[in-house]
């Protein structure tokens, strides 16, 4: 996808762009009722000298030693999803559609949601550093 493509698909999608040098770093804000705040979401994007633009969707994350709730990493792997569909210009299932009501829709993304739960801080750790865990849910 060129580039040009690509920014326009991204920002129509509420994306913003917050940098850009050889890579495009875009960010997305994710609202959490839980806690009344807004989390970044970052994802960069590379374009190479002939013009492809690639997204890497496996590096989209918030930024480092922020606590994130998990409702909010659900909605930024919705999110992701859709775009990775976007970019992949998969013709199927919409979002909604797709939805069933787990946390991944397949194995990659379970191996990834697993990835970033193993580093997610337990409550007795986060109220040793005086932050407020997620909520019981």
């Amino acid at each position: 996808m060129d580039k040009s493509t690509l920014h326009r698909q991204l920002t129509d999608l509420g994306l913003e762009r917050v940098e850009y040098t050889e890579k495009a770093v875009y960010q997305f804000n994710i609202y959490s009722e839980a806690t009344a705040a807004s989390y970044p979401l970052t994802l960069t994007t590379l374009t190479s000298e002939h013009g492809n633009t690639t997204v890497h969707f496996h590096e989209a994350d918030f930024p480092e030693n922020t606590f994130v709730p998990l409702e909010v990493r659900r909605a930024a792997l919705d999110k992701l999803i859709e775009l990775e569909r976007l970019c992949n210009g998969s013709s199927g299932k919409s979002l909604e559609e797709a939805n069933n009501g787990s946390m991944a829709q397949d194995l990659d993304e379970m191996k990834k949601l697993g990835n970033e739960m193993k580093h997610m801080k337990t409550n007795s750790e986060l109220l040793e550093k005086n932050l407020i865990p997620d909520p019981i849910q």
